[in-house]
């Protein structure tokens, strides 16, 4: 190997590792049940609600034929983070699909209250800093005070909908102290039996008390992606991948051996 060749091995694999970096990061997200129909929220479930995982980790298969039953689809990958960071939320939808599509449950608190911001509706790759259609749920009766979710101005509700000084909010409008958590563990205050209870903070929903969800058929989605600020996160089986950093090294002790081998024959030659 001569030292042309080794420092175009180095390249080559520097290239690579600067590419994996730029693509997206693949988060593991998990199926949970949710809501019988019933209204118990407790194992034994119904035997006809269903909720599976693709193969590739990136979506769901899931049926609730009778009004009542709800699954979820969610990720900690985000806790911690701000609501006001993220951007967009995408999937692929399978044309076979029956009844309306699943709708976002983002668990968030400010290290005190908490509350549940959920957009429906088409809301797929659209921007979130713009978009003014979200929803406040599981607030624990703090409808009189909503303000902590904002730096300023009065929170409010109308038809569902969070507001702030009487307009409706778009994300970009939280404060940097609201971020993602797990939401409350056990009986809470303000909770109702459609919360989303897997331990998420980031979560996907399928199902409600209407009719509007119900369908033997199912509703099925794959290839889903969140972008959170600049960085672009994708549902998959998290596979163990070399940091750039790491390949980098690695790069480092190729050329080493190159150098070497090229040293021991330059010394042969000289003999």
């Amino acid at each position: 190997m001569t030292i042309a060749k080794s420092c175009s091995s180095f390249l080559a694999i520097l290239a690579l590792s600067f590419s994996l970096s730029a693509t997206a990061t693949i988060i593991d997200f998990e199926s949970f049940k949710i809501r019988n129909s019933n209204s118990t929220i407790t194992p034994p479930y119904d035997s006809n609600l269903v909720i599976t995982e693709n193969i590739a980790g990136d979506g769901f298969f899931a049926v609730t034929p009778d009004p009542g039953q709800k699954v979820g689809y969610g990720t900690n990958a985000f806790d911690g983070m701000q609501i006001n960071m993220i951007n967009t939320v995408n999937w692929t939808t399978n044309p076979s699909a029956t009844g309306n599509h699943p709708y976002l449950n983002m668990w968030v608190t400010d290290g005190a209250n908490y509350a549940i911001i959920s957009s429906e509706n088409s809301y797929m790759n659209e921007n979130f800093q713009t978009r003014a259609e979200w929803k406040i749920f599981e607030y624990g009766g703090l409808a009189g005070n909503l303000n902590w979710l904002f730096s300023s101005g009065i929170g409010s509700i109308l038809n569902q909908y969070l507001q702030r000084d009487n307009i409706k909010v778009t994300l970009a409008d939280f404060s940097d102290n609201i971020k993602l958590y797990e939401g409350p563990i056990g009986p809470t205050a303000g909770v109702q039996t459609g919360a989303p209870r897997g331990g998420f903070g980031f979560n996907v929903i399928f199902g409600d008390t209407q009719a509007n969800f119900t369908g033997s058929d199912g509703y099925s989605i794959s290839n889903l992606t969140v972008t959170v600020g600049q960085e672009l996160y994708q549902a998959g089986n998290v596979a163990a991948v070399p940091e750039p950093s790491s390949l980098a090294i690695f790069a480092l002790g190729v050329i080493g051996l190159a150098a070497r081998r090229f040293k021991n024959q330059q010394t042969k030659l000289i003999n």
